[in-house]
């Protein structure tokens, strides 16, 4: 009848089962938690800042298709092409650099202008009407910015683009424009195209120290990287949870899911499972390997709670609490309680009605 007990209803292994030979564990490394071992698995420290640059310089501005410029031509004296300087010129406005990357003006011609700056365009208009104007002067400004500008979407609050103009732009700059993120740094990935190169970030590791300056044309996309864990087992809340924080602790874990059970769990059976762990086994020469690990912990020593708050949870581990003895033993005799009760009613109720009869 005991024997039994192996087939009670639970959701996972029983405690007894972390007990057998490492070689029954399919593969995964048993590692017991205690002041020796958890050296090697700290919580991830938080940047300190370092190398979080000041203001850039501000980059030089180029023309590119799509640019809209304000051309203004004057001449030094009267009786010219255009208006004289003293009366302010003759003003082109609206001027767009075409697909080509050129643009039209009277008396000028097609220029070429894309890749250069506003000065240089200057020398070239001021070199077209040197034999047609008198000492001619030429002021041109970028009115509306294409090709001087990047854009920000999808996880932010103001999607759009961004001019720089107005000066130079860092990451954060960027989508602090942008109204700033939708979800928690810790919880949001920053993709930066630039031409035909893609670079992910996390957002937390920008703000701690890793800020980078935008150049014209870039593309920023934020974008939802989720981290959770899994509880599972004799914890008060079981199922898939939201990191609450950049690098919860599993005391920070176990808090999020309302602690052990009470009623149900073993302290001595707290299980944590990590598929990928660089820090899983050591070969002879005393060099790391990576594997599948289980990271035991004895809740029953009071030390333990301090390891459990230097102990760094991952994602996508599985945080798994056993059920304490006493409960697996509630769980093997309830069926046959039930049973002896459920017989002794029959046969009450059989000689109840053999003695009505009689």
């Amino acid at each position: 009848m005991l024997a039994g007990c192996a087939g009670i209803p639970r959701s996972g292994p029983a405690e007894k089962a972390f007990n057998e030979k490492q070689a029954d564990l399919a593969g995964f490394t048993l590692i017991n938690m205690d002041a020796s071992t958890i050296g090697n698995y700290l919580v991830r420290k938080k940047g300190d800042g370092a190398g979080t640059g000041g203001v850039p310089a501000a980059p030089a501005v180029r023309l590119s298709s799509g640019d809209l410029l304000r051309v203004k031509i004057s001449e030094s004296k009267e009786g010219g092409l255009f208006a004289p300087l003293a009366s302010g010129g003759t003003s082109f406005d609206n001027v767009r650099v075409d697909h080509k990357g050129t643009i039209s003006l009277p008396y000028v011609g097609r220029v070429k202008v894309a890749g250069l700056d506003p000065q240089k365009v200057e020398d070239r208009i001021r070199s077209r009407l040197s034999s047609v104007a008198f000492e001619p002067q030429v002021y041109v400004e970028l009115v509306a910015d294409r090709g001087s500008s990047v854009l920000v979407g999808g996880e932010v609050k103001a999607p759009g683009r961004f001019s720089l103009m107005e000066g130079p732009l860092t990451l954060l700059d960027a989508i602090a424009r942008a109204g700033g993120p939708n979800l928690p740094p810790h919880q949001t990935d920053v993709v930066i195209r630039r031409g035909n190169s893609v670079k992910r970030i996390p957002l937390s590791t920008l703000q701690s120290g890793n800020n980078r300056q935008l150049r014209a044309g870039d593309e920023v996309v934020l974008e939802a990287n989720t981290k959770v864990f899994n509880a599972l087992g004799a914890v008060t809340k079981t199922g898939q949870v939201e990191f609450s924080k950049l690098n919860p602790s599993l005391l920070d874990a176990l808090s999020q899911v309302g602690g052990l059970s009470n009623e149900f769990a073993s302290n001595t059976g707290v299980f944590v499972f990590r598929m990928r762990e660089p820090r899983a086994w050591k070969d002879e020469s005393g060099n790391w390997h990576e594997g599948p690990v289980i990271f035991r912990f004895d809740m029953s020593k009071p030390e333990t709670m301090f390891i459990a708050q230097a102990f760094g949870v991952k994602p996508d581990d599985t945080i798994y609490v056993t059920n304490a003895p006493t409960v697996e033993w509630e769980r093997a005799l309830r069926p046959i309680a039930t049973t002896i009760a459920t017989v002794n009613g029959t046969v009450n109720f059989g000689v109840s009605t053999v003695n009505r009869v009689n």
